[in-house]
This record gives structure tokens, C-alpha cells and sequence, in this order.
């Protein structure tokens, strides 16, 4: 009974209502409330509790004391210290973008391609092995003949192919086919390609040397990953380097 002669009480009540920005004023926006100025109030005192804790720990701070973080972070020149990002000496800017775990079937894809390429160029040029450089000793029998020897006429065939060492016909085979030995506007050209070629094998070749290594340091980190929790963990033999990866020897226990 009382809650009903409460609720018509309340009902009866005049609604209070604040006041609004007046109308001379209406250019500084819109009237700040009560709660308006509860939060605001709220934020200036957790803020001032926060520099008051701070000023404290500082003021109890031992200057003697020394912490790691001290070297391992640098007061830019807008005061505000950064956290130093460590070098790695083992790993290029390669193997550093490359190097997380989920982008391993990506690498192992492009390393797929470069071979594919690789084999494709080689087979073009008409060559098994990149590094060795094929040399032809000819050998005569005095320094006379040595100063009056004609490589042309030796291995019979045009100057113009005499740089050549693969795909290098004879003049009887020219003759023979009909076939007019190329101008040496003709080689020049031939020749630009050919090198053109070899500079692209030899970069594919070091980005297919510097994708296995990735590879490699992927496949370590991912199998030490795998062993976090293990009783015997797995030992370092050989740090590894921008070439290599890291060595570690796992340790297995047999179960009785």
C-alpha cells in the first residue's frame, strides 16, 4: 500500500529539467551537466593519482640500480624511449621477411619455381654446370709455330663463331647445308643475349641458394617448436650463420 502511495507521490511530481546553454551563449556549444562534469572530474583525478604513484617510485628509486633495460632502449630525439631492435648477424634481409613459420609453404613454392626456372635456363644455354668454365689447350711444337697458329683454321670454322664454345659448326658443315656464316653484327648480338641469359641464371641461382637456407632455419625453428615441453630438450652443435642453418642434436630417451 505504501509503494502505491509512493508511485502516485512521484507521479504527481513536477519533472526536474536542467537548464540549457542560453541563447547570448550559444556559440560556445552545449552546456556542460552534471555528468559532464562527473567524468571530467573522474579523468583529472585518476590522472593525477597516476603522476603522484609515478613522482613516488621515482623519489624511491635506488640510482645505483642497474637493469637490463637500460641498454637494451634508446631516448629518441623526441624524448620518448623506443625498445632497441637486436641484429641478427646469422640472417639477411631475406631470411628476416621471410622468417616466420607461417609463410614455410610459400618459401618451399617459390623455392619449387626458381628450380623449375633454373633447369629451364640451363637447358637453353645447352649447360650442365654453371661454375666450372670449359678451357681448350691447344698444344704446338715450337714458339714459331705458337705466334703463326690460326684458331680458324685450326678448328675449321668462321672467326665470327670462334667465341663460341657450344653449337659451333665446321665451315665443310656450313657449305654443305648452304648456310652463310652469320655477319658479325649477327654474333655481337647473339652474344648480348647469351650474357644476358647467364647474368639471369647466376641471380636465380644465389635467390635458389638463399631460399633452401630459409628453408632450412624454418624447418630448425619449426621442429624446436615443436619440442617446448619436452624433458629433453634438444643441444646446439653449431651456431648458424647466413649460409647455414643452426645444428642441434636431439637427445631421445628409450622407455623401459
Amino acid at each position: 500500500m505504501s509503494s502505491l502511495k509512493r508511485a502516485q507521490k512521484m507521479a504527481g511530481q513536477r519533472e526536474h529539467r536542467e537548464r540549457a546553454q542560453p541563447g547570448s551563449r550559444a556559440k560556445l556549444g552545449l552546456l556542460e551537466k552534471k555528468k559532464d562534469y562527473q567524468l571530467r572530474a573522474r579523468d583529472y583525478n585518476k590522472k593525477k593519482e597516476e603522476l603522484h604513484k609515478l613522482r613516488r617510485l621515482a623519489q624511491n628509486k635506488n640510482p645505483d640500480e642497474f637493469h637490463y633495460h637500460m641498454i637494451n632502449s634508446h631516448m629518441g630525439f623526441d624524448g620518448v624511449h623506443r625498445e632497441l631492435s637486436p641484429e641478427s648477424d646469422d640472417e639477411t634481409e631475406l631470411q628476416k621477411k621471410l622468417g616466420d613459420l607461417r609463410n614455410l609453404q610459400y618459401v618451399k613454392h617459390k623455392l619449387q619455381v626458381e628450380r623449375k626456372k633454373i633447369e629451364k635456363l640451363k637447358a637453353t644455354l645447352h649447360m650442365t654446370d654453371m661454375a666450372r668454365q670449359n678451357t681448350h689447350t691447344i698444344f704446338v711444337d715450337d714458339d714459331d709455330d705458337a705466334k703463326t697458329f690460326d684458331a680458324a683454321k685450326y678448328f675449321d670454322t668462321p672467326k665470327e663463331l670462334l667465341g663460341r664454345s657450344f653449337s659451333r659448326p665446321k665451315t665443310e658443315t656450313l657449305q654443305r647445308n648452304s648456310v652463310s656464316a652469320l655477319s658479325k653484327a649477327e654474333v655481337l648480338e647473339a652474344e648480348k643475349l647469351r650474357k644476358k641469359q647467364y647474368s639471369e641464371l647466376v641471380k636465380r641461382i644465389e635467390r635458389e641458394k638463399e631460399l633452401t637456407i630459409v628453408v632450412e632455419k624454418m624447418e630448425v625453428k619449426k621442429n624446436l617448436q615443436a619440442s617446448t615441453g619436452a624433458e629433453l630438450q634438444p643441444k646446439l652443435v653449431k651456431k648458424g650463420t647466413t649460409t647455414k642453418a643452426a645444428v642441434f642434436e636431439w637427445q631421445y630417451e628409450r622407455k623401459k
